[in-house]
């Protein structure tokens, strides 16, 4: 303190004495001071010592009160027990050196301090204003032991009833040092200017216990907590020198027991002329800050830890409330809070941002502004029949009785905490306004259930006002929020987004959540319709993809649903994206609410943990992030079957308009679809099938958006990017198909039941929806060719890479089968062909409405191609030295849809059963046979097929025994070309009109499509690549004589040895039949039998 504010003080002393509880008529004379009775105590040393320091002598000097005087044992006790090891100081004035430097005279310390100054140069100054800080906060602790009044010994003495007493100390808090003032202020120096301090215009109040008392003990207690903890006993008195009135000595001691009845004993209080002194064995400790005594209360320690933030406190509450003034609070206990509110609500009051609903719940009880006489609502300042008062958001009912209190009716548990800018009352309830929501929109639900970091977000990007309500309000609309939870967002931030999402996710989480509480948040209006759409930022468009419109339950939710989203941009030409949910099939029908993990899924992200509802919106959460969709190219690049579509469309240079048409619908054909147009693909691949190939691509994208559950059962005609018509056609449930329209410009197939572009059948989608950031996509397994497109033999063999069959046709004069077209007569003749080959282009034999392939289309042809390497394997040049020979080859090679005459019998009686395949022009089974070109001139103009395996068959000239004619080729690749159509029928027909739009008219009846290949070649004939060449057969004249002889020589042969054998039994049987031999006489076997005898005797003896 400086000189002049010295003066002034000291003269402002007298002037502010407030004596309570005695007068001076009451007062005996006393020879001693304040300050001598101290300097007389040896005990007391250290206490005078920081009264000097702290320039608080001279006030006592002149000063009427009572002074808590601490033993010089009891501050070496606190010293050691509350000294820093840090450069902190307790109090804001004790430091790591403890009291030491505090008991320098006053010479010594401002030389010690004045040495400082200068020995820090330029941080001199804040060196001195620490210094006079550190003062003034020593003072303040001191101030807390003195007593604008004087307690006589009638106050001292004990009592019947209520023993404890609280009393108003000097000590008025203020949240930090004043500033040095050039002209002392006015009032008393322990005042704060104007009033100002933590407590209003009242000094921090303190607890003694009577001594003599059961609270009190003995001698008395100072002090202490509202448990009746701590505080520092009334010192016994010993080594104080008596003084003349023997103030400090007490008769009667101990009044309970009479042997120490009529005995006197020194006692730690001394009264003199202008006070009293009271000795204490402990130094007495201010008051903390509001959050620090919620710290230290067992029962405040659940509400401190929820207002224990590193931010300020919303309203209704002021920002801080340990900076805040006169603060009363009627506070619940952590039983109050668990009997209050659920799990959910705890939770919510335990996250991040509960600290705005903690402020609604403490509000009711909070009282910030009471009166002048009395700034904060102590216990004794209420009346008995109670008193009305206005709290930050409700009125209460006080009433206050013997130093109880209750709130509308209900005590308070606990009364009395002080703290350094306030009071505490501890209540048994929650003091809630009637109608009371905590979780009163749908953010708090969100905040309570471990989605903080989402609310964060949407606050981030100005939707939360939207679409989760501002605080104490509801959600404009009903709204579906699929929140990811906390460890979801995290994860996804540590991961850097990994290409899942359109930006850097990490950036935009913060690392502290608190700068978006309290503050209200004005929404960036998007427009949901007409253009243009304002996009909005990556962050927002994220966040509405996780927002849908309407609220749908669990069991409102169907598997492969397509759910509008609040995300509407530009590229959907501002629709709303949609998100597709996925229903497991074990969940149960009647589950209702009951959720089990991976039951249910929005955007491929599982929901976990149980839905809830919070007003009329619904909150699930999820699992993960959920990722708009990407662009076409990027959501087809991860399906495997779509590789050849992207292939393709690089190869048309059309990948900038298939990412960035907006709201455009995609067929893709998978890759089986793309191989199954075998040579056709591969010209369309490509340079100079360029422009084909985009007609193709354009073809299959559709500028609107088509989702299949919202297409009608019925055909639909659908207008593509490249201009032409596609039909739609839906049969029951989710069945559809895909094919060209009978009407074309310049192509119509004259049919309404026959497609303009000639397929056999229809595209079947079989993926559905897949979703995209410009629309969606549909997967179809085959490729629907734009009917003005046009793929002639000349293309496809082209896209084989053959060259010497191309060459041959032009030089053998078959060009115009090459492009496409009709021969002329004279090219009809060249080649030999019957004069009415010609005027196969030009019948009509069918009625209208007939579907006779000879009536629709103009023939086509079938060219079998051999490659250049087998062409090396056959003797060229016999054939380019012969014209006719090389007609002839080339004629056996061209398969035609129409003769002009009857089948050969072999091609009539081996005709195919079934239609071509998808990748062939010819319907090829085993042992089928068509007639060849070479047939009005050989009996061998006829190729015949033999299946060798799936898709893999023989052809070779049927009937042809030996020579190289009978060596059979392999097919290979094929390609269909297109349909030449006969000049259509009708005129002017609609497309819908032409064609029935029931369920199922869309796809071809079974007589139209047997028109589209009847005689097994589809209307546009093509190209088939086979291993060797079909060579004329010309039978040798053994092949057609040597049988002939050999049956005729043979049966020569048979009938000359069939009548030798005749001869042979004819003389035979005659010889037999001509006599018998005569019988020997009876001399004749007498003489034979003697002859036998005479040698048998002969053989014995021999």
């Amino acid at each position: 303190m400086r000189p002049v504010a010295l003066l002034a003080f000291l003269a402002a002393v007298s002037a502010a004495q407030l004596p309570l509880g005695t007068s001076e008529a009451e007062m005996e004379p006393y020879s001693e001071t304040l300050m001598s009775a101290l300097s007389a105590s040896t005990k007391h040393g250290t206490f005078v010592h920081l009264l000097q320091r702290s320039k608080l002598v001279p006030m006592l000097s002149r000063f009427n009160g009572s002074i808590f005087a601490p033993t010089d044992a009891a501050w070496k006790t606190w010293e050691d027990a509350h000294r820093p090891v840090t450069e902190e100081r307790i109090h804001g004035w004790l430091g790591a050196s403890g009291l030491s430097e505090w008991l320098l005279d006053e010479d010594e310390a401002e030389a010690a301090l004045e040495h400082r100054v200068a020995a820090a140069g330029a941080d001199g100054p804040r060196l001195r204003a620490e210094a006079d800080n550190q003062n003034w906060a020593m003072r303040q602790h001191l101030l807390y032991h003195i007593l604008n009044y004087t307690l006589t010994e009638k106050d001292w003495a004990p009592r019947e009833e209520n023993n404890i007493t609280i009393e108003t100390s000097l000590l008025f808090p203020i949240d930090k040092a004043p500033a040095p003032a050039p002209i002392p202020p006015p009032g008393t120096p322990w005042r704060p200017a104007h009033g100002q301090g933590l407590l209003g215009n009242h000094g921090q109040r303190l607890r003694i216990a009577l001594p003599g008392s059961a609270e009190g003990g003995y001698r008395g207690l100072v002090g202490f907590d509202h448990f009746g903890k701590g505080g520092a006993p009334v010192w016994d008195g010993s080594g104080w020198e008596k003084d003349q009135n023997n103030t400090h000595i007490w008769a009667d001691a101990d009044p309970d027991t009479d042997r120490n009845k009529g005995e006197t004993k020194e006692r730690g209080v001394r009264w003199v002329r202008n006070g009293v002194v009271i000795g204490l064995d402990g130094v007495l400790a201010p008051p903390l800050s509001l959050l620090d005594t919620m710290r230290n209360t067992p029962q405040l320690e659940y509400l401190a830890q929820l207002l224990d933030v590193p931010h300020e406190t919303p309203l209704p509450l002021p920002p801080s409330l340990d900076k805040a003034t006169h603060v009363t609070l009627f506070v619940p206990s952590e039983a109050a809070f668990t009997k209050a509110f659920d799990d959910l609500e705890r939770g919510y009051l335990r996250g991040m941002f509960g600290v705005e609903g903690l402020s609604r719940v403490l509000a009711p009880g909070a009282i910030l502004v009471l009166d002048d006489k009395h700034p904060v609502g102590w216990s004794d300042i209420w009346s008995k029949k109670g008193t009305n008062v206005t709290s930050a958001s409700n009125i209460l009912e006080v009433a206050g009785k013997n130093g109880s209190l209750s709130v509308n009716g209900t005590a308070a548990e606990v009364v009395d905490i002080f703290t350094a800018n306030g009071v505490i009352h501890i209540m048994p309830n929650v003091i809630l306004p009637k109608g009371f929501e905590l979780l009163n929109s749908a953010e708090k639900v969100l905040l309570s259930r471990n989605a903080t970091r989402f609310v964060a977000l949407m606050r981030s990007a100005n939707l939360s006002t939207r679409y989760i309500g501002e605080p104490g309000k509801k959600a404009k609309r009903d709204f579906t929020i699929l929140a990811p939870t906390d460890d979801a967002i995290d994860y996804m931030g540590y991961l850097g987004s990994q290409g899942v999402l359109p930006f850097e996710l990490s950036p935009v989480l913060p690392h502290s959540l608190s700068w978006t509480l309290g503050r209200p948040v004005e929404d960036s209006v998007v427009s949901a319709s007409g253009p243009p759409i304002e996009d909005t930022s990556p962050l927002a468009q994220l966040l509405k993809y996780h927002i849908l419109a309407g609220s749908y339950a669990p069991d409102g939710v169907k598997h492969d649903m397509l759910i509008p989203t609040e995300l509407s941009t530009a590229e959907l030409g501002g629709a709303r994206q949609v998100i597709r949910v996925e229903v497991a099939e074990r969940r149960k029908s009647d589950a209702s609410w009951d959720v089990q993990a991976g039951e249910i899924s929005f955007g491929g992200a599982s929901v976990v943990g149980q839905p809830i509802r919070s007003g009329d919106t619904i909150i699930y959460f999820m699992s993960e992030i959920l990722a708009p969709p990407l662009d076409t190219l990027q959501t087809a690049i991860s399906d495997l079957e779509l590789s050849t579509y992207i292939a393709a469309v690089y190869s048309a240079g059309l990948e900038r308009s298939v990412k960035r048409n907006p709201a455009t619908t995609y067929f893709i054909p998978r890759n089986k679809a793309f191989n199954n147009l075998g040579l056709a693909l591969k010209y369309l691949l490509l340079p100079e099938g360029r422009d084909e190939l985009c007609k193709v691509l354009r073809y299959h994208a559709v500028e609107q958006l088509i989702y299949t559950h919202a297409v009608e059962v019925g055909l639909s005609v659908l207008k593509t990017v490249e201009g032409g018509n596609i039909l739609l056609d839906r049969s029951g449930g989710n069945n559809f198909t895909l094919r060209s329209p009978s009407q074309w410009p310049k192509h119509d197939s004259g049919d309404p039941s026959v497609p303009s572009n000639g397929d056999l059948r229809p595209a079947v989608v079989r993926a559905h929806n897949t979703l995209t950031e410009t629309g969606v996509i549909h997967v179809i397994d085959s490729v629907v060719l734009p009917s003005d497109v046009k793929i002639n033999i000349a293309k496809l063999i082209r896209g084989s890479k053959q060259h010497t069959m191309p060459e041959l046709l032009l030089k053998a004069g078959f060009g115009w089968i090459l492009e496409g077209r009709q021969p002329t007569d004279e090219e009809v003749s060249d080649l030999g062909l019957p004069h009415d080959f010609r005027a196969l282009s030009k019948k009509d034999k069918g009625g209208e409405g007939d579907a006779d392939p000879d009536d629709l289309a103009q023939p086509a042809y079938t060219v079998l191609v051999p490659t250049d390497k087998a062409f090396s394997r056959v003797n060229m040049t016999y054939y380019l030295s012969d014209p006719e020979a090389l007609k002839r080859l080339l004629k056996l090679h061209i398969i035609p849809s129409n003769l002009g005459t009857s089948l050969p019998k072999a091609s009539s009686e081996h005709a195919p059963l079934q239609p071509p395949s998808d990748n062939t022009p010819l319907a090829l089974e085993d042992n089928v046979v068509y007639p060849t070109l070479l047939v009005f001139e050989s009996r061998y103009g006829e190729v015949g097929f033999r299946a060798q395996g799936d898709n893999d068959f023989l052809v070779g000239v049927h009937n042809a025994h030996g020579g190289s004619s009978d060596r059979p080729a392999r097919t290979g690749p094929a390609g269909r070309a297109s349909v030449r159509w006969k000049a259509a029928k009708q005129s002017g027909i609609d497309v819908l009109s032409s064609t029935n739009t029931k369920s199922g008219a869309g796809i071809a009846d079974d007589s139209a499509n047997t028109a589209l290949w009847r005689g097994g070649m589809t209307l546009g004939g093509g190209v088939i690549i086979i291993d060797a060449v079909l060579e004329p057969y010309d039978p040798s004249w053994f092949t057609r004589w040597g049988w002939l002889v050999l049956t005729i020589f043979g049966t020569i042969a048979v009938v000359s040895l069939a009548g030798v054998s005749l001869w042979w039994w004819w003389a035979t049987t005659k010889k037999k039949q001509e006599g018998y031999e005569q019988l020997a006489t009876a001399e004749e076997e007498a003489r034979q039998e003697e002859e036998n005898r005479h040698w048998r005797r002969t053989s014995r003896e021999a």
